[in-house]
């Protein structure tokens, strides 16, 4: 019979703090307290960041062997702890270790906790996609004409951004390649990019030129928006990436081509952990009601999906490779396909903060016209991996 009280005679905290790529130290985690009552451990403790919307992984361990070994992993605590935590004051965590049938026993026991900053480099970070083969397009039986139309696909490896790419990395873009528009190529002359309250501002308004363009303040790691496909092309085609096609988007939104709804791997879309339009007029019996927030937020406010791709549905639609074709999937070819040779509009995936539920479902297709923008439309890169 496991004993309905723990009995704690001292505790010991480490603590590590995350360190970005250039050494740079990411944030402070401090003023730390642990108190037993009864059954519960409360952890309070402060974690301040470089900036104010900063959003981290925060994780903690447990060594029972004064520190040999943190094999002691709290699977049931509560609280600020996990994907999506803000910097700020006064967090708190707790903890029932019976529930994880834990007694702690004695002064051997040592925590530790860490925090990862999410999105907050101007690199792009990668997630390696194995290759396979998957059922494209919606079996669920609820779907739009254009996705109701199950398909074998068959994918070779490569890597997707585990981001949306977000205002600095676009900004940083076009200040090296000094233009708005495409410079050179079939589609020279087109815009890429359009001036967004919660997007990019060009601060020198003189046409062409970027030197002025900077995201509006406080929306430096929210996803891009207003940017044009040909726009996000030629950020890809600057460094070496490519848009992802619609088949390579939903495998990987997928999980690998799991049969499921949502890019966060559930079958059940929260306002708490999708950023789409919850009003309680658009409740489906796979969503929840909640909040509708009708604005971007930061990449990573919200869990990622088990390859630990973040905002695959909601928040903002994201631009493909591919034309769009409402019949394409009655023609699609089984290997790497890549949308029809040509047509009049691009693919998006993956819905926005605008849209209701069925619309950020995993296997849902729209389109837009390839020189527009759009407030809730932006991007993520891939890059082929070599055979």
């Amino acid at each position: 019979m496991k004993p309905n009280k723990i009995f704690i005679k001292a505790f010991f905290l480490i603590v590590f703090s995350c360190f970005l790529s250039n050494g740079q130290k990411a944030q402070s985690l401090y003023a730390f307290n642990i108190e037993a009552d009864e059954d519960t451990i409360n952890i309070a403790y402060n974690l301040v960041g470089q900036r104010p919307d900063d959003v981290y992984k925060v994780d903690i361990f447990v060594s029972g062997n004064n520190g040999q070994a943190f094999d002691i992993i709290p699977t049931t605590i509560v609280g600020d702890v996990g994907y999506g935590v803000k910097s700020g004051v006064k967090k708190k965590m707790q903890w029932q270790p019976l529930e994880d049938s834990v007694q702690l026993i004695g002064d051997d026991y040592i925590f530790k906790i860490s925090a990862r900053l999410l999105g907050g480099r101007d690199s792009i970070e990668f997630a390696e996609i194995p290759g396979g083969t998957f059922i494209m397009g919606n079996n669920f039986e609820e779907g739009r004409s254009d996705e109701n139309y199950p398909h074998k696909v068959n994918l070779d490896p490569f890597l997707i951004g585990v981001y949306e790419i977000t205002n600095i990395q676009f900004s940083n873009f076009l200040y090296r390649y000094e233009s708005a528009e495409v410079k050179s190529g079939e589609y020279v002359g087109q815009p890429m990019i359009f001036e967004h309250e919660k997007g990019l501002k060009n601060y020198t308004r003189k046409a062409g030129q970027s030197g002025g363009w900077a995201p509006q303040k406080g929306y430096e790691y929210h996803p891009v928006v207003n940017v044009t496909w040909y726009g996000a092309n030629e950020f890809c085609k600057y460094y070496g990436y490519r848009l992802p096609t619609e088949a390579e988007w939903e495998y990987a939104a997928r999980e690998l081509g799991d049969t499921i709804r949502f890019g966060n791997g559930k079958n059940l879309a929260s306002p708490t952990e999708i950023n789409f339009n919850g009003h309680i007029d658009y409740k489906t019996k796979y969503s929840k009601a909640g909040e509708n927030r009708q604005y971007a937020t930061r990449i990573a406010s919200f869990p990622p999906n088990k390859l630990e791709l973040f905002d695959m549905s909601g928040n903002v639609w994201e631009w493909c490779q591919d034309w769009y074709a409402s019949n394409y999937y009655f023609n699609s070819i089984t290997d790497n396909p890549t949308g029809p040779w040509f047509g009049e509009t691009k693919s998006i995936r993956g819905g926005s903060w605008h849209n209701t539920p069925v619309d950020i479902r995993v296997t849902d297709r729209s389109f837009l016209p390839p020189h527009m923008g759009s407030g809730d439309v932006g991007f993520r890169v891939v890059k082929q991996l070599v055979k």
